[in-house]
């Protein structure tokens, strides 16, 4: 897949291709993608949360390495989340494969590639971001999404962040 394919997507659209990604890498995996239903609820909030630090902020504290740092709600002091979501994530998190740890935080790159810039041109970091993902998920074999549904979302409008649309819609029609 060449990156270049992604020039006219905005970051909706780049993130939106992000969760596609973990998805696919939960279905290869032979994960149950229920089970991962509020992880994905959290990452497809990117694209209608009005301020970027809120998003960040909660997939910050989501990232398995980082939830994982901690064995008891008490020991870190959570901003976004609680106490259920947080038992809920170590449980699931528990002896999870590393590819999931690297797509959920690509996706948090990704989304923060332009949080204090101005996107300029095609959103050249947001591109540099996304393209490690698509390698790294080549080189190990997982599937990538088909890339036609996200052309829509277009760099154009919007500023470079393209139009707000529920993200679980997009992810039903893929």
């Amino acid at each position: 897949m060449n990156i270049k394919s992604f020039e006219k997507i905005s970051l909706n659209g780049r993130v939106s291709f992000g969760i596609n990604c973990l998805e696919s890498t939960l279905q290869y995996l032979d994960y149950n993608v229920d089970e991962w239903r509020i992880v994905l609820e959290y990452l497809w909030d990117f694209t209608s949360v009005k301020y970027i630090d809120d998003w960040s902020g909660i997939i910050s504290e989501i990232i398995p390495e980082n939830l994982l740092e901690f064995k008891f709600y008490e020991e870190h002091d959570f901003e976004y989340l609680d106490e259920k979501n947080f038992e809920y994530l170590y449980n699931l998190y528990q002896n999870i494969d590393e590819k999931i740890d690297f797509v959920i935080t690509s996706i948090y790159n990704i989304g923060t590639s332009h949080a204090y810039t101005k996107i300029v041109e095609y959103g050249q970091d947001s591109l540099d971001e996304l393209e490690i993902l698509i390698n790294y998920l080549i080189e190990n074999e997982v599937p990538l999404p088909d890339i036609t549904p996200f052309k829509s979302l277009s760099i154009d409008e919007n500023k470079g962040w393209g139009n707000s649309f529920v993200g679980s819609r997009l992810s039903k029609i893929l």
